[in-house]
């Protein structure tokens, strides 16, 4: 009986992990602010004479003046050393509303001194959040400065910085002032690092169909210039091709299939003398039957309330270590139809495996069973 009751255990909790885990990584694909794209497009450079003047101009401008638009962040790819590891790093402005970035825990850079790290590159870097690391920036003339910088969160970022999990974040003013550094010629290294920002836009806008009207106007008069977010190709592929979790889930269901079939057949064996009395004292075969269905149910039905508990719990920590690890917001995702549908299914199968054992119980002969007794 504890065999049959843990491999049901064992079986639920699974089913129901692979479920957190899938629905939380369906929700994940679908939603860009939990890849580090918060944004709902971005306008910069296409590479032509005078597009990123346009970009800094009349569209920064307009965007600006346009109160259909919640939130704007100015952002800017530039090359960084910290700790002695090249890591390309995002220097970004708030003009409007909160920064249109990503963070896995901790903060995102506010200014002075601050800067957020993606796992990877933590990992890379030996830093951690809370500490300090070494940050080296060259100026104009090439010529390395050296800042510390203190490590305010872990940052989810997809596009531009290496792929997800790898990059660096932190304030222009901060990037700026430590690649110029107090001294006769910091006036002149400032406006020759600002004026050489390759600077890009990243809006959102606010909910409704003003909204809406708004992003659809500027996308079609600067099409060239308009960047959509991208679903990351390694998750999508990731989802496609995943199929551990679900063959660990099959595998402990036909274990817990096979001990409960199994705990029901030597029950029936056991029992037979019981049957046998139970039809002498008026149990025609669809009682007898219907106590061997009644004990499948009931494991199914402990099964349920361990296993569904533990697995959702198990799903939710198995996705937060693999979302904060693979870089993107560890969001995990629960489907009440979804659990309650495994429980449906655990409970139907489990009465589906007393079929055979209930015709055989039903079938007994009680006056041979009592005699042979």
């Amino acid at each position: 009986m504890g065999t049959a009751l843990l491999g049901t255990v064992l079986a639920v909790a699974a089913l129901c992990a692979t479920g957190v885990f899938g629905a939380s990584l369906t929700h994940l694909i679908s939603t860009p602010a939990l890849y580090g794209e918060p944004f709902q497009a971005y306008f910069g450079s296409d590479g032509t004479p005078n597009s990123q003047a346009v970009v800094n101009g009349p569209l920064l401008k307009s965007l600006k003046k346009d109160s259909a638009l919640e939130r704007i962040t100015l952002g800017a790819f530039v090359e960084v050393n910290v700790n002695g590891t090249h890591v390309r790093t995002v220097a970004m402005t708030p003009v409007r509303g909160a920064p249109l970035l990503s963070a896995l825990d901790g903060r995102l850079p506010r200014g002075g001194r601050d800067i957020m790290l993606g796992p990877a590159t933590m990992r890379a870097t030996g830093a951690r959040v809370g500490g300090n690391v070494r940050v080296t920036v060259a100026d104009p003339d090439g010529v390395p400065h050296q800042t510390s910088f203190r490590v305010v969160g872990r940052a989810s970022m997809n596009a531009g910085t290496g792929g997800l999990g790898n990059g660096a974040v932190m304030t222009t003013s901060a990037f700026v002032s430590a690649q110029c550094p107090v001294g006769p010629k910091q006036s002149t290294c400032q406006d020759s690092v600002q004026s050489s920002l390759g600077t890009v836009v990243l809006v959102r806008t606010a909910p409704g169909a003003a909204g809406n009207a708004a992003l659809t106007q500027y996308v079609g008069k600067y099409p060239t210039l308009t960047y959509l977010p991208a679903k990351p190709t390694v998750l999508v592929n990731f989802g496609e091709s995943v199929n551990f979790p679900l063959l660990f889930a099959l595998a402990l269901s036909v274990f817990g299939a096979a001990t409960v079939l199994h705990l029901l057949l030597v029950s029936v064996a056991r029992r037979r003398v019981e049957a046998g009395l139970l039809k002498a004292l008026g149990f025609v075969r669809r009682q007898v039957a219907a106590a061997v269905c009644w004990q499948a149910t009931v494991v199914a039905l402990v099964g349920i309330a361990v296993g569904a508990p533990l697995g959702i719990a198990t799903g939710k920590v198995l996705w937060r270590v693999f979302a904060t690890n693979f870089g993107v917001v560890p969001v995990a995702v629960v489907e009440p139809v979804l659990i309650a549908a495994l429980a449906a299914g655990v409970l139907a199968a489990a009465n589906l495996l007393a079929a055979v054992p209930a015709l055989l119980a039903a079938r007994s002969q009680p006056a041979r069973l009592l005699r042979a007794e």
